[in-house]
């Protein structure tokens, strides 16, 4: 279905209070999220337990939904609570050993840096960013046949930098290095295959750019290691789990072998009305009106004389703009001041556009800013 930009912008309750650019942080809900959860709750009030069992049909079918969004089938999808829970629970069952290492990237944000640095023996190496930048030919410089994994964003968090994902499996496929991609800041946002190229992991959240609740994570496990043991274990993991058999469990061959107990359910509800929201506004729609709304965006930054850490090129970068200020924390207050949401770290302002913002949108921000540059 094709929407118009009012009748999406109409979906977002969000566009009547804010300028809203921060939707690579915390997605802005739009109403069929919320009015699914609203549901889920009143039934969940009014009947009990009644409301769990389509509750549960939703969580299951989220995988499903969020399959597709990759190109992966949804037996292949275990829901967690976050991103950082998804590369927590790889890191147990790619389990590194003292003598290996694990190879990220500067670019990374601390959930992909955090769980192999505190919890595991391996050496941790970095691989250095370049003007925000990664140059993937160097890879092979960082990894050897005592790499444990190879973990990059698709999409980096900071500067926007999108990264050849061909390139980055070229340099693990010849010695055969699990590679772990973090999709939280591309999935929705363009297309992204996990079969091209061939992917050992994926991870994502749904509170970004997939329109859904906080709570809500997700992780693909490729062929390698779909019926690897799973570092943590509960009734939801047996397929023999009605049986109540307290000691002989059975794990399902799937994904769902690394689920553990009870799913958020409000949750699992809620995020797959925003995948559902997505699929019916279309990703190519999506991934189209984004690359029109940060070339403006690019563009007229430019003529502002700003510093742009993100890549021009538009097969380099999604959603994100990134500019550095020296005065970047006053500039987000002031912005902040007038209804205008971004983020704020690194020495600059984030931008992150959606399908529901506009250039009408992105001319009154860039009125603020010019009058913060001439007032300092």
């Amino acid at each position: 279905m094709n929407l118009e930009i009012k009748e999406i912008r109409d979906l977002f309750p969000v566009t009547k209070n804010w300028i809203y650019f921060y939707n690579g942080g915390i997605t802005a809900c739009p109403k069929p999220v919320g009015n699914a959860m609203r549901a889920f709750l009143k039934k969940w009030e009014d009947n009990g337990r009644d409301a769990w069992p389509p509750a549960f049909d939703d969580f299951l079918e989220l995988k499903n939904a969020f399959g597709r969004l990759i190109g992966a089938d949804g037996s292949r999808i275990a829901i967690t609570e976050s991103t950082t829970a998804a590369i927590n629970l790889v890191a147990g069952l790619v389990r590194p050993q003292k003598e290996q290492n694990v190879v990220v990237t500067e670019l990374e944000y601390m959930s992909d840096t955090y769980p192999w640095i505190i919890s595991h023996p391996a050496q941790v190496r970095f691989i250095p960013e370049n003007n925000g930048r990664i140059i993937e030919d160097e890879i092979p410089q960082f990894v050897d046949e005592n790499t444990a994994v190879l973990s990059v964003s698709a999409v980096a968090v900071g500067s926007g930098y999108r990264a050849d994902l061909k390139k980055v499996h070229q340099a693990t496929s010849p010695i055969h290095i699990p590679l772990l991609v973090d999709g939280a800041q591309a999935v929705g946002v363009m297309p992204l295959n996990i079969n091209d190229p061939e992917i050992d992991f994926l991870v994502c959240t749904a509170n970004k750019w997939l329109f859904g609740p906080a709570g809500v994570g997700f992780l693909y496990v490729g062929d390698r290691f779909i019926q690897a043991d799973p570092p943590n274990a509960g009734w939801l993991a047996a397929a023999n789990r009605r049986d109540w058999d307290l000691q002989h469990p059975v794990l399902y061959e799937d994904a769902m072998r690394f689920q553990c107990g009870m799913p958020n359910l409000i949750g699992a509800v809620g995020s797959l009305a925003g995948i559902r929201l997505i699929e019916e506004i279309g990703v190519d729609v999506i991934q189209g009106r984004i690359e029109q709304l940060t070339t403006y965006l690019i563009e007229q930054l430019e003529l502002l004389k700003m510093e742009i850490w993100t890549p021009k090129e538009k097969s380099k970068r999604a959603g994100i703009v990134f500019f550095k200020h020296p005065a970047a924390k006053e500039l987000y207050q002031t912005l902040q001041s007038h209804q205008i949401y971004t983020g704020n770290f690194l020495g600059g302002i984030r931008l992150d556009v959606h399908v529901f913002n506009t250039t009408e949108e992105i001319d009154k921000m860039l009125d603020v800013i010019k009058a913060f540059v001439l007032k300092a």
